[in-house]
């Protein structure tokens, strides 16, 4: 008899410990109304150190405006308003550009999202590609009758503009850095005090047109139950390794064709080695899981790199703003 008085309390302890234990799970989907809208800042800001010295570029800002237009039982779909970049890139050469061809100043995108999943579609890529090339035809003739100095100038600042809309790739992947950060809380399962981890092949900013394997990490931060708000912060590491081999097998390559005397090889061989570089991003979102629409996000994209030179290290951070 003395030993049962102890099975109620060791019972009660057994549960409490597995209820203890158990961590709170939470897994985002898109909860829009038709009619919900949301107006977008983004303020970019670059920064670069070379030779022990930073220098620091003008903030450019963008804007943009979300509209749920409408549903059906698998998908929302979304008008979204964002800023023409070959119109915010060409008033520097001529102020008055806005003015004069405000018919081009936004690019009208329309996405399909899913219900479940929050993958977005671009529906539209088409019409944005042809209404941005008829925006650099327009622009490139107003520049020349006003600006003529300035017009061959403008055509080279137009050249990376004009690859992004080149091809429906390209265009997906553009509106997918710039306005990603709406749809990447969805899809997963985010456990508390937990961190998860996605492997995937990606684009390598440093090679156009080739792939790495890119490792992000995310998880759950501050969360304020009664007024439904969250932080989720994200880190993403690219996998460099086969690229820097890559490197210093051309430039070897290139060293030995020239015919230079062992000395210059020598030593080109460890000016060579000691290359090195390094990408890495963070995101961290301020997230209403009530209305489903992230409130602030902070981006920062830190490419780092070395060689006999010095250390070089360029920084851009991006703030958006949703209201």
């Amino acid at each position: 008899m003395a030993n049962k008085k102890f099975i109620f309390p060791l019972f009660f302890v057994l549960i409490v410990s597995a209820a203890s234990a158990q961590k709170t799970a939470y897994a985002f989907s898109p909860k829009w109304k038709i009619g919900d809208k949301r107006t977008i800042s983004i303020v970019q800001k670059e920064k670069e150190l070379k030779k022990e010295k930073w220098t620091e570029e003008e903030p450019n800002i963008v804007a943009a405006e979300i509209t749920v237009t409408k549903e059906d039982n698998e998908n929302y779909f979304l008008k979204v308003l964002y800023e023409n970049v070959a119109m915010t890139s060409a008033i520097k050469f001529y102020d008055r550009l806005g003015e004069e061809l405000a018919d081009y100043k936004n690019l009208d995108l329309q996405y399909k999202v899913n219900k479940q999943t929050g993958k977005p579609e671009l529906l539209n890529w088409q019409e944005a590609q042809q209404f941005v090339n008829k925006s650099f035809e327009q622009i490139d003739s107003l520049l020349q009758k006003k600006v003529p100095d300035d017009a061959e100038f403008a055509g080279y600042a137009f050249a990376p503009i004009k690859k992004i809309f080149e091809s429906q790739e390209n265009i997906e992947s553009y509106m997918t850095d710039n306005i990603g950060y709406i749809f990447f809380p969805y899809n997963k399962q985010y456990i508390v005090g937990d961190t998860m981890r996605i492997v995937e092949r990606c684009e390598n900013p440093l090679s156009p047109g080739d792939t790495t394997t890119q490792t992000t990490i995310s998880y759950l931060s501050k969360i304020d139950d009664a007024n439904k708000r969250c932080t989720i912060y994200s880190s993403a590491i690219l996998d460099l390794t086969e690229f820097k081999k890559m490197m210093i097998t051309m430039m070897q390559t290139m060293t030995s064709a020239f015919g230079a005397e062992d000395s210059v090889k020598t030593k080109a061989t460890k000016e060579i080695n000691e290359l090195d570089f390094d990408v890495t991003n963070s995101t961290t979102i301020d997230y209403d899981y009530g209305t489903s629409w992230p409130i602030e996000i902070v981006k920062l994209v830190r490419v780092t790199g070395s060689d006999p030179s010095g250390k070089r290290e360029t920084t851009v951070s991006s703030t958006v703003t949703i209201k």
